[in-house]
């Protein structure tokens, strides 16, 4: 049998504190009580603080003292920021994908909301933040610039994005995400681009407005 490595036991320990933070099983401002999730986890503490480390290093956790570890929670500020990158990636992302993507694909985005359209009882908050992640990666992830994507990815700025979740409700961006697919579908990247940068601005600015 294969041993497994020191490194491999704190790459595997990294890889499942992470996952559990993305699922919201362990969540912003929680402490991590670290005897019990190397319990959890079957492994010693060490790799686990090897783990740690390394997601402190992407912002994921903070170690605080005399508090120990918790689950890293974003300031306004720091949200405010977020969007900055977003704005300046997101919008360039939907102008290429708008003149790249086929008509099959940006019907698949148009799907992602259609259950939506029309409803006449309050949108299930889940199901359409489930919706807006898939749009919005989707675009990053077929916009044909691998840079661009690389960028979204190392910089983790879709995982801090679906941590912080949705800032307004379904009702009041539904209309936005239609319209952006709407200039997807007349391949007019310009207005696609237009229609992002507003959508974005809105929530970001919504942010900044909150004590």
């Amino acid at each position: 049998m294969k041993k497994i490595t020191s490194d491999g036991l704190e790459r595997a320990a990294y890889q499942k504190v992470k996952q559990m933070i993305l699922s919201h099983k362990l969540t912003p401002g929680q402490k991590i009580v670290q005897n019990k999730l190397a319990d959890e986890l079957g492994i010693s503490r060490t790799p686990l603080r090897s783990a740690l480390q390394m997601l402190e290093a992407e912002h994921l956790v903070e170690s605080i003292p005399r508090r120990g570890v918790i689950v890293r929670q974003f300031s306004n500020e720091e949200i405010i920021e977020i969007y900055d990158c977003r704005i300046a990636l997101e919008c360039t992302a939907v102008r290429l994908f708008t003149q790249r993507a086929s008509p099959a694909v940006v019907k698949k985005l148009y799907d992602l909301f259609a259950p939506f359209v029309g409803c006449t009882e309050p949108i299930d908050y889940q199901e359409y933040r489930t919706a807006d992640i898939k749009f919005h990666d989707t675009i990053i992830r077929q916009c044909g610039n691998n840079f661009l994507r690389k960028l979204f990815q190392q910089s983790n700025l879709l995982i801090y994005i679906d941590r912080i979740g949705l800032v307004r409700p379904p009702e009041e961006t539904l209309p936005e995400h239609i319209a952006i697919i709407e200039s997807m579908t007349n391949r007019n990247p310009d207005e696609a681009k237009l229609h992002m940068k507003k959508h974005l601005i809105h929530s970001q600015k919504l942010i900044a407005e909150q004590p």
